[in-house]
């Protein structure tokens, strides 16, 4: 069993965020809607969810961003979303031995 450097940890953890926030974006944020279903703007949706607008901004940066489990969870708990479906839709969509 090889020994990871901490180049490659932090790689694989930038990558990770990647693809969580890519997630994050495409499920829920690219098309917000407050709790009726009805469309809002970003600004409306970050306000629903507690966050700042341009935490949400972060989301859609191509790189992601190292962001916290807190703003995972206020996007899910405005969602209604429990965390375990969350990461269980996650880990089907992109694997769970990523970067691999």
């Amino acid at each position: 069993m090889g020994e990871i450097q901490k180049g490659e940890f932090n790689t694989n953890n930038a990558l990770v965020n990647k693809f969580l926030c890519a997630f994050i974006y495409d499920k829920f944020i690219k098309n917000p809607k407050n709790s009726d279903g009805a469309v809002i703007s970003q600004n409306q949706y970050a306000i629903l969810c507690g966050l700042s607008s341009s935490t949400l901004t972060k989301l859609k940066l191509p790189e992601g961003y190292d962001i916290p489990i807190s703003t995972i969870y206020s996007i899910c708990r405005h969602e209604k979303y429990s965390l375990q479906k969350f990461f269980k839709e996650f880990e089907k969509k992109y694997g769970v031995n990523i970067p691999q």
